[in-house]
């Protein structure tokens, strides 16, 4: 089933951009991947190459079948926008996401695929959909800066606070560094403590890099924009990390679902 939860307490740390090149990186490996959005910004839509004009979403059909509604990016790579809204459309979607085990029933198809990768993007702090999608969220990654802004939330997250307490299910959260200076002597800190502290739950950091933000802008992969760039490297690494936690085959450079793994 795997579904991994893209979540941070802020904004403007590079979440999106994560998902997408996370999604990137393991549909190139042959895993079918899936990314939704859960962000009524609708933004994600856009590194997918949809273009601006394009309403498509799930927002206004919470109790259909979501799976249906999927649009093909790529081989092995699928995208679920959350769709031009109304504040009504908003209320009515997080009413039907508070229903009892709604990911589970409603919408199993879609996030109880044992075929699927499921990668989910969410608007900044708590929401509802972060909530109801606890009951089968796998892993959470939370992607911070490493600026003072950051720093005050470690504590909240070692102590299993952030967001209301919706980060550590399953196998639990894990950090991504993100826009890494090593020039900066905060940010060289800031990885050291995270060293430190998080230990096996940060998955790794990722330097800054113009590749990312050009690659974004010409809504594609920074793989195929500039294969050598420091971030698709950094992207690739914390792929293979999040494989072996989920119980992938990392074999060669490929990543593929295990059939052997067990729920």
């Amino acid at each position: 089933m795997p579904v991994i939860s893209v979540c941070s307490p802020k904004g403007g740390v590079g979440k999106t951009t994560v998902v997408a090149n996370l999604a990137y990186a393991f549909s190139r490996a042959g895993t079918k991947v899936i990314v939704v959005d859960f962000d009524p910004q609708n933004a994600l839509r856009l590194y997918f190459g949809l273009p601006l004009n394009d309403d498509r979403g799930y927002v206004t059909t919470p109790h259909n079948d979501w799976a249906s509604a999927c649009i093909n990016i790529d081989k092995n790579l699928y995208m679920l926008p959350f769709g031009k809204s109304t504040k009504e459309q908003r209320a009515a979607l997080d009413e039907a996401m508070a229903e009892p085990d709604f990911f589970k029933n409603v919408q199993g198809g879609l996030f109880n695929n044992p075929n699927i990768l499921v990668i989910a993007d969410f608007a900044p702090g708590y929401t509802q959909a972060l909530e109801s999608i606890a009951s089968v969220s796998d892993m959470q990654v939370v992607p911070l800066l490493a600026d003072a802004a950051s720093i005050s939330l470690f504590s909240q997250l070692m102590s299993g606070g952030l967001m209301d307490g919706l980060v550590g299910g399953g196998l639990g959260f894990y950090i991504i560094l993100n826009q890494i200076d090593n020039r900066i002597k905060l940010n060289r800190e800031v990885q050291d403590f995270c060293n430190l502290n998080f230990k096996e739950q940060l998955l790794g950091m990722i330097h800054r890099d113009t590749s990312g933000i050009e690659a974004a802008g010409q809504q594609m992969a920074v793989f195929d924009y500039n294969k050598n760039s420091a971030a698709a490297f950094d992207i690739e690494i914390i792929a293979k990390k999040v494989a072996q936690k989920l119980g992938f085959v990392v074999n060669k450079g490929t990543m593929t679902i295990n059939p052997l793994r067990k729920e």
